[in-house]
């Protein structure tokens, strides 16, 4: 039998209200440490020539050592732990970098201070960047000797570990990756092919916005949204400019003119035994709704001044942030997509004149993108205690989680986010670009040879992009211009055209894959 150690240990014995780490902790009998499968996640034994006390510090202090820094379980922790006896635990080694960490959280997350006097240790940072992405604009804290270099503040602190994808993500820049596809077709591409594509593009993000929250998509539910997309990067981010874009974004009488003053839940109607709410998330206590979105805005303040953070790190915790927050009645989910491409846009150059559409990219992937907000919001159901009123779809929740919302990890989704930005350039930004430069190709040559209708040659040439042929039956359709002979030419030009974009964008493609 295992001996339970760090968070795994202290989950248990302060009752802790937490969801479980990725890794769990123990101490076995054999001379080496080991990990091994432990259910859905993994269990890290250390060998039995590691000693680790009994007492809560002792767990405390082999948890940071081994599980990392989590302020999801840091802050309950530290709401009900001893703290004379912390106090006596840190001052017995007063110059130990995890100890003096340990004294500058507490005071950080509880505001009061321990009966320590200040330290005389030379400086460490709290986060190892190792292992963490960590603020370029890390703060000294003279009093404990710590360096607080979280990404966040006490309000909204979010972790990005740095996971062996995580790392080679962080390395590329998807913005330029773009760019540089554009390049490869700059001799082809005009301002008026360029125009007719991102016009495409936005409006096929706007619809996948919508479509993703199984929303109508007529024109006049999208158009505002159209408009408000177009404008992303043009206004400094704050709660003036988010509260605009939700009002045009939702309908009249769901238009806020504060963060919500209610509880609100995300769910759906069930038919299983009787009519009920099937309740997928529950978002804070509209009683934080203030100070968690002063510390989101406060954070992306900081990351724009910085401007060091990877800018996908930067959108996908925002934006999650925001969406996980549901700081308004309506329209959070679609707010959440404008402000990825909001900071692409803040952080990008000026010249940047293409939108890459990600929504599209998600509905294609909606399964994905379900997991991963289910990643956040299982634990938070499997931990609340609520009561709903299906009467009036009121909710009342009766504990008190909000150090989740404050401190969440999102490593996952901004590997996710940074997956559907790959697949929306491959397979939606350039594949409408192409499309629309071979439609424009090969339009052009036949209108050249033959005199068609126009609206009998986008036909023929909507046939050649589907087919690469005209069939027998098909062919019909046009008898009246043209010759078989006529169309098996058309069909070769057309056919080499095509190919011509096809070895452009495949080269394209293995010069990003050499540089990655």
């Amino acid at each position: 039998m295992h001996r339970k150690l760090g968070y795994t240990f202290l989950r248990t014995e302060l009752n802790l209200l937490v969801p479980p780490l990725g890794v769990d902790l123990a101490i076995g009998e054999e001379y080496k440490d080991k990990t091994i499968d432990y259910g859905q996640n993994k269990l890290k034994i250390l060998a039995k020539t590691k000693r680790v006390g009994e007492t809560v510090p002792e767990h405390l202090e082999v948890a940071i050592k081994y599980q990392g820094i989590r302020l999801s379980y840091l802050s309950p922790i530290f709401d009900v732990i001893d703290v004379s006896e912390l106090t006596e635990y840190i001052k017995e080694k007063p110059k130990s970098d995890i100890r003096r960490c340990i004294w500058y959280l507490y005071e950080w997350l509880t505001e009061e201070a321990l009966a320590i006097e200040e330290s005389t240790a030379a400086y460490t940072n709290l986060l190892d960047d190792q292992y963490y992405f960590t603020s370029a604009n890390s703060r000294r804290h003279s009093r404990t000797r710590v360096i607080n270099n979280l990404l966040g503040n006490k309000q909204f602190c979010p972790m990005v570990r740095k996971t062996t994808k995580m790392k080679s993500l962080a390395k590329r820049d998807v913005m330029a990756m773009a760019q540089h596809h554009l390049s490869a077709l700059s001799p082809f591409l005009d301002t008026e092919t360029l125009g007719r594509s991102v016009s495409y593009l936005y409006t096929k993000e706007t619809k996948s916005s919508t479509e993703i929250e199984k929303e109508d998509t007529r024109e006049e539910k999208t158009k505002k949204f159209f408009r408000v997309l177009k404008s992303s990067g043009t206004q400094p981010l704050d709660k003036n400019r988010l509260l605009f874009v939700q009002n045009q974004i939702v309908q009249n009488e769901l238009k806020d003119t504060d963060y919500r003053a209610k509880e609100i839940y995300v769910g759906t109607t069930r038919h299983i035994g009787g009519i009920g709410e099937d309740i997928h998330y529950i978002g804070p206590k509209a009683i934080y709704m203030q100070s968690l979105m002063d510390g989101l805005l406060a954070l992306h303040e900081m990351l724009m001044i910085e401007n060091t953070l990877p800018v996908m790190l930067h959108a996908a915790i925002i934006s999650f942030g925001l969406v996980y927050i549901h700081p308004f009645s309506d329209g959070n989910g679609r707010t959440h997509r404008y402000l990825i491409h909001d900071i692409l846009k803040s952080r990008g150059e000026k010249k940047q004149n293409f939108i890459i559409p990600v929504s599209a990219a998600i509905l294609q992937r909606q399964n994905e993108y379900d997991q991963v907000l289910e990643s956040f919001s299982t634990s938070i159901m499997a931990m609340i205690d609520y009561d709903l009123d299906e009467d009036d779809h009121s909710i009342v929740i009766n504990n008190d989680l909000i150090y989740l919302y404050r401190y969440p990890d999102l490593t996952e989704h901004v590997e996710f986010l940074y997956d559907m930005m790959e697949c929306a350039i491959t397979e939606d930004l350039l594949e409408e670009i192409v499309f629309i430069l071979k439609f424009d190709g090969i339009k052009q040559i036949i209108n050249q040879q033959y005199d068609l209708p126009n609206q009998k040659l986008d036909l023929l040439v909507r046939l050649l992009l589907s087919n690469h042929t005209i069939s027998k039956s098909k062919q019909k359709l046009f008898t009246k211009w043209l010759t078989a002979e006529h169309i098996e030419s058309i069909e070769k030009f057309a056919l080499e055209k095509m190919q011509q974009f096809d070895r452009i964008i495949e080269q394209s493609n293995n010069v990003v894959s050499e540089a990655d």
